[in-house]
């Protein structure tokens, strides 16, 4: 009896160990896909506009300082609007996110517009903007994927009577 006590007290001692020893799944933050921890990005649509044209409303969303000296600065128009408040995108390469239904102030102005991310990697982001008129125009861009980068490109292939649309991305502080 003194045996198979001694038998059962090492297997017991034996097995808790092995279980203490095996792998515990981590906890739900850790278990997150790598790109939850990326920074974010964002997207504005400026269009131009005729300063002229009746029923255009000068209220919208804001288009910050950075934007509009970007935009005067390189010469590329004086007149624009902000027709898109920032939208995030979305990080899957298989889906897009639509930015503009294309109306401004209840009126069609162009096709709708959206954006695909095409590629986050080596430190770079890679998106494209689709849809600005019946032609099927699209702007791609690059640039750096750390917080605080910012660009904004103009689409000269869906160039207006009034000027050219711009877009502004701006990459988000990391979601923690």
């Amino acid at each position: 009896m003194p045996r198979f006590l001694l038998v059962v007290t090492i297997l017991s001692y034996a097995l808790t160990s092995m279980a203490l020893s095996t792998d515990v799944p981590g906890s739900p933050k850790s278990a997150q896909p790598a790109s939850a921890n990326l920074a974010p990005f964002y997207v504005k649509i400026i269009w131009p506009v005729d300063p002229a044209t009746p029923g255009i409303e000068r209220d919208g969303p804001v288009i910050e300082s950075w934007i509009a000296k970007d935009i005067v600065e390189n010469g590329r128009q004086a007149n624009f609007r902000a027709v898109t408040a920032w939208v995030p995108l979305v990080e899957d390469p298989f889906e897009t996110t639509n930015l503009w239904d294309g109306k401004l102030d209840g009126v069609h102005r162009a096709c709708m517009v959206g954006a695909d991310m095409i590629e986050r990697k080596d430190g770079r982001i890679k998106i494209s903007f689709g849809w600005w008129g019946a032609g099927g125009q699209e702007a791609t861009v690059t640039l750096k994927d750390e917080p605080g980068s910012r660009e904004v490109v103009p689409v000269i292939q869906a160039k207006t009577k009034h000027g050219v649309p711009h877009v502004a991305i701006f990459i988000g502080v990391p979601v923690k």
